[in-house]
């Protein structure tokens, strides 16, 4: 993986896709696509509504700018927006403004400490606040507007230089993980890596560039778990790197074996298919430039489609235990919230409004 983040215009990785030699499995075969593309309009569109309200609910009961409720709802709903759908714009900006329109407003939504705050004495209080980076990558997804927005996105990105290990890396603490939000430390430092990268590069200086540097050549000798989230990153970053279409294709052909009869990805080997492993996959995919036209996608698109529920969210199961078994907590918002976002991230990207 190298420094650069835009090496590839939108337009080559458009005109990559046809160039992919995957293969289905004969046990696989292929059915006529269940969902039009109004259908996944509408599908979008429903999880537009349920992000916006369930993302606002969070926000006021619990006063925490939560890395599944406020950054990933900003992510999805500025890529949709991005896709032709209409988003309640208002309620971004107001968001927006209320997470890191100045220091204060960070402090009050937990996301930095104030001068008045004890220190956590946890070991994860001494490591990056994860909030930071994903917060970062939902705001510029949704548009950042104000000078005191800048600032704050100016000092998340100070606050991994200062955090970051002589080796490259940052932090991870197994025993407080929540996957998978926080699944791995290198799960944790792509999502560090994407804060840095999608920065204007005025807005970086010499030192975040660095940790840049150092950051990505870590993350190319880390070794990578089998979830599938390991793997969809890997995939997405060597993309944003520019690497020739023969390195990504051993890749592209790994995440197109793990896909379900059902259409669906699972999160871990022999885990069912669920909506947030399924959104990312999609998500990368469409990235790379793979279409709604591709074959290997339709089933895949029929499983979100068809396993949405009502209100615009996904049925999901919690893994958010120390060792990542299912059946972690009972609150199952935060995993609903951000399997959602994929979801919609996936769809809205491979169905554009009007599409």
């Amino acid at each position: 993986m190298v420094t650069s983040s835009r090496s590839w215009t939108w337009l080559a990785l458009l005109c990559l896709a046809p160039s992919w030699s995957i293969a289905l499995r004969a046990a696989d075969p292929v059915k006529a696509s269940l969902a039009t593309a109004a259908k996944v309009e509408k599908s979008v569109e429903l999880a537009i509504g349920y992000l916006k309200t369930e993302s606002e609910s969070w926000l006021k009961t619990r006063k925490c700018a939560s890395c599944h409720h406020a950054p990933m709802a900003l992510w999805a709903l500025g890529e949709v927006a991005r896709q032709g759908y209409t988003i309640d714009k208002k309620y971004t900006a107001d968001l927006l403004e209320t997470m890191i329109g100045s220091n204060e407003k960070m402090i009050a939504a937990k996301m930095i400490n104030g001068p008045g705050d004890t220190p956590d004495p946890r070991p994860s209080g001494q490591g990056l606040n994860m909030g930071l980076p994903f917060m970062a990558v939902g705001a510029r997804s949704a548009g950042i507007v104000s000078t005191g927005q800048k600032q704050s996105l100016k000092l998340i990105a100070d606050e991994i230089v200062k955090k970051q290990k002589p080796d490259g890396s940052w932090d991870f603490f197994a025993n407080l993980r929540r996957p998978p939000i926080n699944e791995f430390q290198t799960t944790d430092a792509v999502w560090i890596l994407l804060a840095l990268q999608d920065a204007p590069a005025d807005e970086l200086t010499d030192a975040h560039r660095a940790a840049l540097k150092k950051g990505l050549a870590w993350l190319e000798k880390a070794k990578l778990s089998d979830s599938l989230q390991d793997q969809v990153f890997h995939l997405l970053m060597e993309l944003r790197a520019g690497k020739p279409r023969k390195d990504l294709e051993p890749l592209v052909v790994n995440l197109f074996a793990r896909q379900h009869p059902n259409g669906g990805w699972g999160q871990l080997p022999g885990h069912p298919a669920d909506a947030f492993a399924t959104g990312q996959a999609l998500y990368v995919l469409s990235y790379a430039g793979f279409t709604a036209k591709r074959p290997e996608l339709k089933p895949a698109i029929d499983f979100l489609v068809a396993s949405q529920k009502p209100d615009g969210s996904w049925p999901m199961t919690s893994r958010s235990t120390p060792n990542g078994e299912p059946g972690g907590s009972k609150l199952l918002t935060p995993i609903t919230c951000a399997a959602s976002a994929w979801a919609t991230l996936g769809l809205s990207r491979l169905f554009p409004k009007g599409s």
